[in-house]
């Protein structure tokens, strides 16, 4: 198989792959495609073409701010999340045409924010028919002693929490699936 990685950001793209080049065996670098493309464009430009698709999406990346005592960088976070929201959705429905039918999303991000996890997810099932959610809340309790999770979630969606000394959270996942073409 083949794996395309996109990053629309120069910074990260280069250090997405500098860890490519890094941890990948060379036998298996040339299977990796990383593009630069609006991740918004991807769906018209490969329709159906995808089995698998993630959408790790710009967020407003609460863990940044949550344990920092900068009051300016919270503001700057909260007015990003009326815009993110948005974008989100479009990297979502882009990534929804790409995908081909019976193949599988996931949507993350690194954010608490309802209206950039969980309303996102459901703007996209209300607006694409050919999309339904996927059962992952096993996974939950497969991990549930290293982590924290939000209860009260859907089954198709995880949160996992943050906490002050482990490296990790928030931490949002959503899994669809396509089940026919648009």
């Amino acid at each position: 198989g083949h794996f395309h990685c996109n990053e629309y950001d120069d910074l990260r793209s280069r250090w997405l792959e500098q860890t490519i080049e890094s941890f990948i065996p060379g036998p298996l670098i040339n299977l990796i495609t990383v593009s630069k493309l609006d991740g918004r464009q991807i769906g018209d430009l490969h329709p159906e073409f995808y089995d698998k698709v993630l959408v790790d999406a710009p967020c407003s990346n609460d863990r940044s701010w949550l344990f920092s005592g900068d009051p300016q960088q919270a503001v700057l976070r909260l007015m990003q999340r009326k815009e993110l929201s948005s974008l989100q959705f479009q990297l979502l429905r882009s990534a929804v045409k790409a995908l081909r039918p019976g193949g599988s999303l996931v949507y993350s991000t690194c954010t608490l924010s309802k209206a950039e996890n969980s309303n996102v997810i459901n703007l996209i099932l209300s607006s694409c028919r050919n999309v339904v959610p996927v059962d992952i809340s096993g996974m939950a309790r497969g991990v549930s002693q290293e982590f924290t999770f939000l209860s009260g979630t859907q089954q198709h969606e995880l949160l996992v929490l943050p906490e002050k000394g482990r490296a990790w959270g928030p931490m949002y996942v959503a899994k669809l699936k396509k089940v026919s073409s648009t």
